[in-house]
């Protein structure tokens, strides 16, 4: 069904217990396990983990040493660590769900910003001074250092998939920034840049760019870095997102600019290969889409794809948790964190959601259909409003003829990079080959092939037609098969043999014989067995079909057997078996038995007494007897 939205909360949230002054209750997020710890104090530090991966759910209780300021498990869940004050790291394991070990990691002369685990036992550490990637060795409870680099860093921002750290390095709140990947027991320093702000703002602010502000992630299979840029106008403060593309993990390029025109409080989410930017302020998310195209030296500015709406408001029949009543779960509540890729956290209220696009929101309100098309061929899951789409420009009528062939071809160019793809990987090219790095990426394409066109499209309409018997309904439908099959044959695709069939059908319904006969006779149609039967059943409403299935048997060349079969069966025996003989391979046989007892039925004792004799003389009818 249409909505009014474009984006929803996922069904399946996670409740935990929120943060409370009261119940000295504290919240922390990991977003590399995707994992919510929340931590009550008291006698004890009891510790309750939640998760969307039921195995890494957990509760246990540690002892009580002070506030905590930082706490993640390894990625395989052995080992806990555990960060209260910036100058130590504690170190847990755990046996039946309680502390089997523990040891603690100092830090001196420098103040410990934070903490990452790059592997089952490696964990990096980022100080002000510099990064440390260390090897934890549980059985000895120490800590190996395995790299060191020395800078003066500000802070950090981490993203798990690739293990790529963004740092922001040089004099406390300049905009230099260094790019870093943890990678086989190795600190990789892939390339240090300057990032663009708007000087005037900053200098009030006396912060030229906040952790905050800045979020890493994957869109379009291509690492990115997104900037909110405040600026200053004379009107106010307005703001923008910079897009810098981390380019085959070397280069940092500006490549992209979101234009927003309003002022607020943002926070940014990724969804689908979409950029959701959310303005607290205004109640509202703004969505942008970067596209796919691969950079070329020009930064490309963007507005919002679409007007900015709300999320959909929550589902009041959605049952809240026993601590979790609904009315705390507001909308755009200043008590929500955003994390990458699309989750949103309100750390007072106790819950976590995945944010979700809602297509028919989309198919709703872009009126222009190319680019929704274009838009809906980006989207997972998307085939079905599509094939929506196309259904409600075909019930438009003709008119909307010229803009569905345009869509034919953009669906069909996403269909033929597939099919090469295909291709390419089951010949068994290597991958620098079948998918160059510098390609736009094909996988995140929906495919929308012929059997699915046909299916969920051409035969809906068909039914329909058939079932009101209405021959402008049908005329309609076989212009737009052709148009279908013409932008199939530009891209030099084969068009499967049931495209055909239901062009056929649809040009008998409307008595279109002529066109008929042209389409068949100028080879506008491909030869096929299943076509030519078709054609042989058409013979009470078309009498020149069979004379028509014939003529595309002979061209396909291997339907002799089947040609001789036909004319035997309408009778021409003398055709057939002048076919037959004339066709005859070194082994064939031909059986005298069939073609007397079709002459016998034809009455005709003449012939009946000449295919004998020939038969005889050939010596066929005794050994085919």
């Amino acid at each position: 069904e249409e909505s009014d939205y474009y984006l929803q909360f996922s069904k399946n949230k996670i409740t935990f217990e929120g943060v409370s002054k009261s119940k000295l209750t504290n919240v922390f997020f990991d977003e590399s396990n995707t994992q919510v710890f929340s931590i009550k104090s008291g006698d004890f530090t009891e510790v309750v983990v939640k998760s969307p991966n039921p195995s890494f759910c957990k509760k246990f209780k540690i002892e009580e040493k002070g506030r905590v300021i930082s706490i993640k498990f390894s990625p395989d869940q052995s080992i806990l660590a555990l960060q209260r004050t910036q100058a130590a790291v504690e170190f847990l394991t755990f046996s039946d769900g309680n502390v089997s070990k523990e040891f603690t990691e100092t830090f001196k002369g420098c103040t410990l910003l934070g903490y990452i685990w790059a592997g089952k036992t490696e964990v990096v550490f980022v100080s002000d001074s510099g990064i440390k990637l260390c090897k934890v060795d549980v059985n000895t409870g120490s800590v190996h250092t395995v790299k060191n680099l020395s800078l003066t860093i500000n802070w950090f921002t981490y993203y798990s998939p690739v293990c790529l750290i963004l740092l922001n390095v040089g004099v406390p709140h300049g905009n230099s920034m260094q790019l870093l990947q943890i990678k086989q027991n190795q600190i990789l320093k892939l390339a240090k840049f300057d990032v663009d702000c708007d000087s005037g703002v900053n200098k009030l602010k006396k912060n030229a760019i906040a952790e905050r502000d800045v979020a890493l992630g994957v869109v379009y299979n291509q690492p990115r870095i997104l900037l909110m840029n405040y600026q200053t106008v004379n009107t106010g403060v307005q703001t923008e997102v910079i897009v810098y593309t981390i380019i085959k993990l070397a280069a940092v390029k500006k490549t992209n600019v979101l234009r927003i025109h309003q002022s607020g409080r943002y926070a940014l989410n990724l969804v689908d290969n979409l950029i959701i930017v959310h303005n607290q302020l205004m109640k509202s998310s703004l969505v942008f889409d970067i596209t796919d195209a691969e950079f070329q030296g020009v930064v490309i500015y963007h507005l919002p794809v679409i007007e900015p709406k709300t999320i959909k408001p929550f589902d009041e029949e959605q049952p809240a948790s026993s601590s979790v009543t609904q009315k705390f779960c507001e909308l755009y509540s200043p008590n929500w964190i955003m994390f990458q890729p699309n989750i949103v956290m309100d750390v007072k209220a106790g819950c976590l959601w995945t944010l979700e696009l809602i297509l028919m929101g989309f198919y709703k309100y872009i009126e222009d259909k190319k680019e929704l098309i274009k838009f809906l061929l980006l989207r997972s899951n998307s085939k079905f409003i599509i094939a929506r789409t196309l259904s409600s420009l075909m019930d438009e009528g003709g008119g909307r003829l010229e803009e569905l062939a345009e869509i034919f071809d953009q669906i069909n160019i996403v269909y033929k990079n597939y099919l090469e793809q295909s291709m390419k990987s089951q010949i068994g090219l290597p991958p620098s080959m079948s998918k160059p790095d510098d390609d736009p990426v094909v996988e995140f394409r929906t495919v929308i092939d012929q059997s699915f066109i046909y299916t969920y499209v051409f035969c809906k309409l068909a039914e329909r037609v058939y079932n009101e018997a209405n021959k402008k309904q049908s005329r309609l439908l076989s212009w737009t098969l052709l148009e279908y099959i013409r932008s199939l044959a530009d891209l030099q695709i084969p068009a499967q043999h049931f495209l055909y069939e239901l062009l056929i059908n649809c040009l008998v319904l409307t008595d279109s014989y002529y066109q008929l006969h042209q389409l068949l006779q100028y080879h506008g149609v491909a030869d096929s067995k299943p076509l030519a039967c078709l054609l042989l059943s058409l013979e009470n409403v078309y009498p020149a079909a069979p004379q028509l299935a014939l003529d595309m048997l002979e061209r396909l060349g291997t339907a002799k057997e089947e040609i001789s079969e036909i004319l035997l069966s309408k009778g021409e025996v003398l055709s057939s078996l002048r076919y037959a003989t004339s066709h005859a391979g070194p082994h064939d046989r031909i059986i005298p038995s069939k073609y007397l007892e079709i002459a016998r039925q034809t009455g005709d004792d003449k012939l009946y007494r000449c295919l004998l004799k020939h038969f005889e003389s050939k010596s066929h009818y005794r050994n085919g007897t």
